[in-house]
């Protein structure tokens, strides 16, 4: 057996992960709590709103529906990404509602947009699509079941 990696066999991770179903301990492991309803926020982004669940300090938590359904532009989104560092984006759809829609084509652009802002990602939701190798979702780790999690303290990486 070698000692030796091969970097052509596992995708260069990026920090974040993809919870499944996003339980109170799995988010607890990376720092995240469900935000409390009087932490609702209403960004304006160039007199465009846009709710979101918390932000506060360095994260972003912002539900996908509310992400992708209005009419915020990649330079509303690059300035989020320069405010915020750290990314929580819950109430992904199913499979069957979310693939292949403006909406879903919409998400993974500003997925890209925040890895090339080095912003940390959190996708929640209680049953993530298959969304294939080639997805900016591919470079999160996978983290299934409580049983997945890290043993001891983790921040996202």
């Amino acid at each position: 057996m070698s000692d030796v990696f091969d970097a052509g066999q596992q995708p260069p991770y990026r920090p974040g992960r993809l919870l499944i179903p996003g339980s109170a301990r799995q988010l607890g492991t990376f720092g995240l709590f469900e935000p409390a309803p009087g932490q609702r926020r209403t960004l304006d982004l160039a007199g465009k709103p846009l709710a979101v669940k918390s932000a506060e300090g360095d994260l972003l938590w912002v539900g996908f529906r509310e992400l992708t359904g209005g009419p915020a532009s990649a330079g509303d989104f690059a300035a989020l990404a320069a405010r915020f560092g750290e990314w929580v984006v819950d109430g992904i759809p199913a499979q069957a509602v979310a693939v292949g829609t403006p909406e879903w084509r919409l998400f993974l652009g500003v997925v890209e947009l925040l890895f090339a802002a080095d912003v940390t990602l959190f996708v929640v939701g209680a049953a993530l699509p298959d969304f294939g190798a080639g997805s900016p979702l591919s470079l999160l780790l996978r983290v299934e079941s409580d049983e997945d999690l890290p043993e001891g303290p983790s921040s996202g990486s």
